[in-house]
């Protein structure tokens, strides 16, 4: 929850309209990695954040999708990931 919480934050403090935010876990990088190869395939808006500097240089670190009227169609792709807890 406060994860969320800290990212609608950051939208409202950055001007942008209010958000839905859901944070949700992976395994791993690779896991990462494909739910954004297969947000792509769905034809699902989406940026894959890339760590710049420092000890994660290059490593795939979130993905924020841009929102949708489609929901259902994020929903099959993401539906097996939990929730952050």
């Amino acid at each position: 929850m406060q994860v969320a919480q800290t990212a609608h934050a950051a939208s409202e403090a950055s001007g942008h309209p209010p958000t839905i935010v859901v944070a949700l876990v992976v395994p791993d990088e690779a896991s990462l990695r494909r739910i954004a190869d297969a947000l792509g395939e769905n034809s699902l808006t989406h940026r894959l954040i890339i760590e710049e500097d420092g000890k994660y240089a290059s490593q795939a670190m979130a993905i924020g999708v841009a929102p949708s009227i489609d929901r259902a169609a994020i929903r099959k792709v993401v539906s097996s990931l939990p929730l952050v807890r």
